[in-house]
């Protein structure tokens, strides 16, 4: 899933959000609401423990014993709007979404990327690729695909799971073509989709994204696997485009998947497959109902944790 950075600074807020997929969804629309441009799951690290509130914990005697990590969830907002988020913070609390109070913090936009790059490794993409950090190398021995990801502006490395699961069905249609595949990627973010559809055999790769420091990171990784000529970058709307593809791939968020649902149709070939990211369980019902009556089947579907991703096929 894609998290860009483009301002100088930046307000965050780290909260610990409550179990359930309903409640997470109605998280992540109470932050989405106001502003936020980026989201990152992770666990304590980062943060010393005296510095965050003990109310926080409470709710975890695991962590209080040293057993388990916390998991949190961090929202990114430019500075603009930090006069919402104290409101923000208090709603969260009140709608009982999240575990104690939030915490704010102002973000410089180097110290957020640095954070990433520092705790940024060889991650299993599939079963069958790696993403690999550019400073890296990987063992002689290894004999699963490798792909070079920097982190710069334009966050994707691999570790979420709808870029896994995404990633996961792409790289299943490209081994199962028997003819050239076009792809469009659309939100690419890192590029990480591009680059795997370019690497796997794509004919030839379109990569979209409306903002320009994404579609720059995208442009470097793009180079660090040699595939720059076979990926076309470009900000144009997916909206305004007039070609179409044998393959689509979304890693977006499923306010968007709605949004676009009626675009997709006008940018397959007959018989073209699309796949869907970004989408919580609860909401998959929702979309595979929009997209059938769309014109679409459903092929197949498949989970990570509170995720899920599905393709589908345009007759």
């Amino acid at each position: 899933m894609t998290v860009v950075a483009t301002e100088t600074l930046w307000r965050s807020l780290t909260c610990m959000p409550n179990p359930g997929v309903e409640t997470r969804a109605q998280l992540e629309d109470a932050l989405y609401s106001i502003g936020c441009e980026g989201l990152w799951d992770h666990v304590l690290d980062g943060f010393r423990v005296e510095d965050w509130s003990a109310e926080n914990f409470e709710s975890d005697p695991g962590f209080v014993s040293g057993e388990s990590e916390p998991a949190l969830l961090t929202a990114y907002f430019p500075v603009a709007s930090q006069s919402h988020l104290a409101e923000l913070s208090l709603k969260l609390e009140a709608l009982n979404l999240v575990s104690g109070p939030p915490r704010l913090d102002v973000v410089e936009n180097e110290d957020w990327l640095e954070n990433w790059r520092q705790n940024f490794t060889v991650t299993e993409l599939t079963e069958k690729t790696l993403v690999v950090p550019t400073w890296q190398k990987l063992p002689e021995s290894e004999t699963r695909m490798g792909l070079r990801i920097y982190p710069g502006q334009g966050f994707g490395t691999g570790t979420h799971e709808t870029t896994r699961l995404a990633a996961l069905f792409l790289e299943q249609e490209l081994e199962q073509a028997l003819t050239p595949v076009n792809v469009l990627d659309v939100g690419t973010g890192s590029g990480i989709l591009a680059v795997l559809a370019a690497k796997r055999g794509a004919a030839r790769v379109t990569a979209l994204d409306i903002d320009e420091d994404a579609l720059m990171n995208a442009r470097e990784n793009c180079e660090h696997n040699l595939v720059h000529e076979q990926i076309s970058l470009s900000s144009t709307p997916v909206t305004a485009l007039q070609d179409d593809f044998n393959l689509v791939v979304a890693n977006i968020i499923a306010p968007v998947l709605r949004q676009l649902a009626p675009v997709f149709p006008t940018l397959l070939k007959p018989g073209g497959r699309l796949i869907l990211s970004g989408i919580l369980l609860d909401q998959l019902p929702e979309l595979t109902k929009l997209y059938t009556e769309l014109g679409f089947v459903i092929k197949d579907s498949k989970t990570f944790g509170e995720w899920t991703a599905f393709i589908c096929e345009f007759q």
